[in-house]
């Protein structure tokens, strides 16, 4: 039926009407298919970022397990007794076991470079801890199992190498072939004919963690003011340097302290002092940032002469470090002739000025004392009969070192072996091979590891 005007309004605007809800649904199912394409693709990007950064994680734990590998394989290879060889060589265990399970997670293009490298760590773990077993019962090991170590860690060395090689600059797509190289670049780290000379690992010097535990044997004196403490540090640094000081938070723990900050002309120091006796803990300049004019044994001399003049008596540089400008020197007490491993001291020098701008003096304050009994029952030659005749013995010296919870008196023997130096401790007293440290020529400073 039609209107007066001829139309059909009402199903013009019921057909309409159906129209515009069909594009409503449309357009609704549309942005709805959309939004979960968006969504799937964020989630994709999502899982590819995880899947990126737990390969990553995997490569540079791949890295540091195969590096104590090597480091802790060479150390064995100095080593001279059975209990030292079984403790090193479950390390290697454990260290191996570590690895493998890193490399695994990682998608190395080329089955045989995969398969050929977790072999390798497999069977170096498991050997390892064969005789780690071996030791343990007490036998020897022969020369059949050092040359075989000795090969493993010329593997070892060879992919670390690469590894390390990697590390300055990882590309996009680390794990990928390229276009233009056949093989990844994970790939080629893999690969033991292309090797590079093994830049070692770097730490501290020997000794440098101390012993912490216990009661401060160089504190003595009761308890000082703040105000007291103050004027020590003034003193320590020197009246004529400060300008102008101010308080900073406390600390406690094994050795309780008072801070402070001492504006300088050798620029902000922050400075801590016992609360017990005001001996200084240690100081830290805020800025260590300097032009090197100095020498290192200009700077030797310098922080030298300083902890002499502040009451340090006898003392031997070791080992140092030095960052833009700044030297970082390790001394160590000496009684007697004897080398005090535990009572360490380490001390900051500007090498623009030459001003000592820091100390840390915590291993001294816990440790230092007078030592009793420190007559060797062992002599000189017949400690050096128990280092392996591996290494080249270039230098001799009895020392204390800390062991465990207490201290052991000890015959320190420098000797290299395969290019590399290396310190053997003896004990004095029984014979028994306490600790074996690599000497590191690093970059920054000359350091044991």
């Amino acid at each position: 039926m039609t209107n007066s005007r001829g139309g059909f309004d009402m199903g013009e605007r019921q057909e309409a009407f159906n129209w515009r809800r069909l594009a409503i649904v449309l357009g609704a199912l549309l942005a709805s298919v959309t939004a979960l394409v968006i969504w799937q693709a964020a989630r994709a990007e999502q899982l590819k970022n995880q899947l990126e950064i737990a390969r990553q994680q995997a490569f540079y734990s791949l890295i540091d397990g195969l590096q104590s590998v090597e480091l802790n394989l060479s150390k064995f290879m100095v080593s001279s007794t059975p209990s030292e060889g079984a403790l090193l060589l479950s390390r290697i265990s454990m260290q191996a076991g570590e690895a493998q399970s890193s490399l695994a997670q990682l998608p190395l293009d080329g089955g045989d470079t995969i398969s050929a490298s977790i072999k390798f760590v497999n069977q170096l773990s498991d050997y390892a801890r064969t005789l780690t077993a071996a030791a343990a019962s007490g036998r020897s090991f022969s020369d059949t199992d050092m040359d075989q170590l000795n090969g493993l860690l010329t593997h070892c060395s060879v992919i670390n190498a690469q590894l390390r090689e990697m590390m300055s600059a990882i590309p996009d797509g680390w794990w990928i072939k390229d276009s233009n190289d056949e093989q990844a670049p994970l790939v080629r780290a893999m690969d033991t004919e292309n090797a590079s000379e093994y830049p070692s690992l770097i730490y501290d010097g020997p000794f440098s963690d101390g012993k912490h535990e216990g009661q401060a044997k160089a504190l003595t004196g009761g308890p000082v003011s703040p105000e007291q403490a103050l004027e020590n540090a003034i003193g320590f640094v020197g009246r004529n340097r400060v300008q102008a000081t101010a308080r900073t938070a406390d600390t406690n723990g094994p050795v309780a302290s008072y801070g402070f900050v001492l504006d300088t002309t050798d620029g902000r120091l922050n400075v801590h002092v016992t609360q017990q006796g005001g001996q200084i803990l240690w100081i830290i300049p805020e800025y260590g940032q300097y032009t090197q004019m100095l020498m290192i044994p200009d700077c030797v001399d310098i922080a030298y002469e300083f902890l002499l003049s502040h009451g340090y008596g006898e003392m031997e540089s070791s080992y140092f470090q030095q960052y833009e400008g700044l030297a970082v020197i390790n001394f160590a007490s000496v009684q007697d002739g004897t080398l005090l491993y535990p009572d360490l001291v380490k001390v900051q020098v500007r090498m623009d000025t030459g001003a000592v701008v820091g100390i840390e003096a915590n291993n001294y304050l816990m440790n230092h004392t007078q030592r009793e009994h420190l007559t060797p029952g062992l002599s000189v030659d017949r400690a050096r009969e128990m280092v392996s005749d591996r290494l080249t013995i270039t230098n001799e010296r009895l020392c204390v070192i800390p062991r465990d919870s207490g201290e052991r008196l000890a015959w320190e023997f420098i000797g290299t072996w395969s290019g590399s130096e290396f310190l053997i401790y003896i004990d004095a007293q029984t014979g028994q091979e306490l600790q074996i440290l690599k000497i590191i020529d690093a970059e920054n400073g000359q350091l044991t590891v």
